[in-house]
C-alpha cells in the first residue's frame, strides 16, 4: 500500500478505503480462515479487522508493512472468537449438547479417513496456539519470521524456535497417524 493511497484512508476518502479492502479482503479472509477454521467466522472476522484497523488508521505509524499490522488487528479478532468459541462450548458440554455431537464427530477417524492435506491440517490445528500461529503465518501466508516475529509481537529467535519444534510434533503426530492407518 502506497504512502498517498493511505493518507487518503486516513482522510476518509471512500475510495481509497474501498481500494484498501479490495487489496487486502482475499489475503486476510485466508488467513482468519486459516485460524479459525470456518468459512462465516473467517468472514465475520474479516470484516471486524477491517473495521478495526479503519478506526484505528491514524494511529498506524507505519513501522511495520500494512499487511503485517492489519495481520496483528486480524489475529486478535481471531483469538477473540476463539475464546468466544470455547465458552459456548463449555455451556454446550453442561447442556449435554456437546456429548450427542461428539459421538458422531470422532476427530481420530476423520483424520485416518481423510487424505494427507487434511491430516496435516487436522495436526496443525491440535498444535498450541502459540505453535500453531507460527506454522500458520509462515507456510499459508508465507510471511517472513520477521513479519511473523511482528504481528506476534515476539522476537524472531522466538519465531524460529516455535517454527522448529512445530515441526517436529506434526513429524511425530504425523507418524503416528500413518502407523495407526498401516496397523487397521
Amino acid at each position: 500500500m502506497d504512502a498517498q493511497t493511505l493518507a487518503r484512508c486516513k482522510a476518509g476518502d471512500v475510495q481509497a478505503i474501498e481500494s484498501l479492502v479490495l487489496e487486502h479482503k482475499d489475503r486476510l479472509f485466508r488467513f482468519c480462515l486459516s485460524i479459525l477454521d470456518d468459512a462465516a467466522d473467517a468472514e465475520d472476522a474479516t470484516q471486524e479487522s477491517f473495521i478495526a484497523a479503519l478506526k484505528a488508521l491514524k494511529n498506524y505509524r507505519e513501522e511495520s508493512s500494512f499487511q503485517t499490522w492489519l495481520f496483528s488487528i486480524a489475529l486478535n479478532v481471531c483469538r477473540s472468537q476463539l475464546r468466544q468459541r470455547k465458552r459456548r462450548a463449555r455451556l454446550a458440554s453442561s447442556a449435554a449438547l456437546d456429548l450427542a455431537r461428539g459421538s458422531s464427530n470422532n476427530p481420530e477417524r476423520e483424520v485416518i479417513e481423510s487424505e494427507r492435506a487434511d491430516a496435516l491440517w487436522h495436526a496443525i490445528h491440535n498444535l498450541d496456539e502459540k505453535h500453531r500461529l507460527p506454522i500458520i503465518l509462515r507456510y499459508y501466508h508465507e510471511l517472513s519470521v520477521q513479519e511473523i516475529a511482528e504481528v506476534l509481537g515476539i522476537a524472531e529467535g522466538t519465531v524460529h524456535s516455535r517454527l522448529s519444534i512445530s515441526r517436529l510434533q506434526l513429524n511425530g503426530t504425523l507418524k503416528r497417524m500413518q502407523s495407526k492407518r498401516a496397523n487397521r
